[in-house]
């Protein structure tokens, strides 16, 4: 009570403020997920299998795709874990778990993020560079590094920063999730790093890397369009057939790119703008699906 004896509620300094109570909204968000997962489950495996008995596919490139496939079947694999604890009020299963479920899904998040870059960034080099050079970036070493930097960067963001008090990583109460322990002072902070400081370098790098494409397509055509005569109809048949081959492969790729980009952005707009709160377990599960 104050001094006038009028009785005063004092918020713990651990509030989160917004909750995501609404049962309806949790349910909806549930069935979601459990189709995402019901279909990444299987389709990410069909991917890895494709890949692994089929040496007509097992580019380099592909090793990306595979790679991108690891990290959504991941998160497609602790998906059922997220919609147990959106059915629930508070997490009905161990904190361990939870911490568990969250770090998978952050880094298979991350992961894929990183692996969208690296695919358009090998496009770009493929595409525009000699093969000379390609093949000496993409040697052995260089992909494993490059594979394995899809997975070291986001293990990073999502471990360092709780491990400096920079935040945590668990139960939110918040959204009803395993994912930022949304109780820290400093979760929009760690929300950040872990989220944004991955996407928006990966985004100005995917869309760096088409754009250079694009162009260097549009040149190349034309150059290919006035020369084929003097290089000889056989010779510049197939040079064309093959440059046609990869555009098609880009373009196929970018597309797929595309919806990621599509389902990417609105979560990290949302994650720099604090009092959106209520958009975030919706465009979680555009990012997620």
């Amino acid at each position: 009570m104050d001094t006038n004896g009028v009785e005063v509620t004092i918020l713990p300094t651990d509030s989160p403020g917004y909750v995501f109570e609404d049962p309806t909204q949790r349910a909806l968000l549930s069935v979601v997920a459990i189709l995402v997962a019901a279909v990444g489950i299987p389709g990410n495996i069909l991917v890895m299998i494709a890949v692994t008995f089929s040496k007509r596919l097992q580019t380099k490139t592909n090793s990306f795709v595979v790679n991108l496939a690891c990290s959504d079947l991941a998160t497609c694999l602790v998906l059922p874990f997220q919609v147990v604890a959106l059915l629930n009020d508070s997490w009905p299963l161990t904190d361990p778990l939870c911490t568990f479920v969250a770090i998978v899904v952050w880094v298979g998040l991350g992961s894929s993020i990183v692996n969208l870059a690296l695919i358009a960034f090998n496009r770009f080099t493929l595409i525009t560079k000699s093969r000379t050079h390609y093949d000496q970036l993409y040697s052995k070493r260089y992909l494993v590094l490059m594979l394995a930097s899809a997975w070291i960067i986001p293990i990073v963001l999502v471990t360092v920063p709780p491990l400096c008090g920079l935040g945590g990583i668990g139960y939110s109460e918040r959204y009803k999730i395993c994912s930022a322990d949304s109780t820290h002072p400093l979760s929009d902070v760690y929300a950040f790093i872990s989220s944004v400081l991955v996407e928006v370098p990966c985004l100005i790098i995917i869309i760096t890397c088409y754009v250079k494409i694009y162009r260097f397509i549009r040149a190349k055509n034309r150059e290919l369009f006035s020369n084929n005569a003097s290089r000889g109809e056989n010779k510049g048949n197939a040079q064309s057939a093959a440059f046609k081959r990869q555009v098609k492969v880009t373009k196929n790729l970018f597309l797929v790119v595309c919806s990621y980009i599509i389902c990417i952005m609105p979560f990290a707009i949302a994650c720099l703008i604090p009092p959106s709160y209520p958009s975030i377990p919706w465009v979680s599960i555009f990012l997620i699906a």
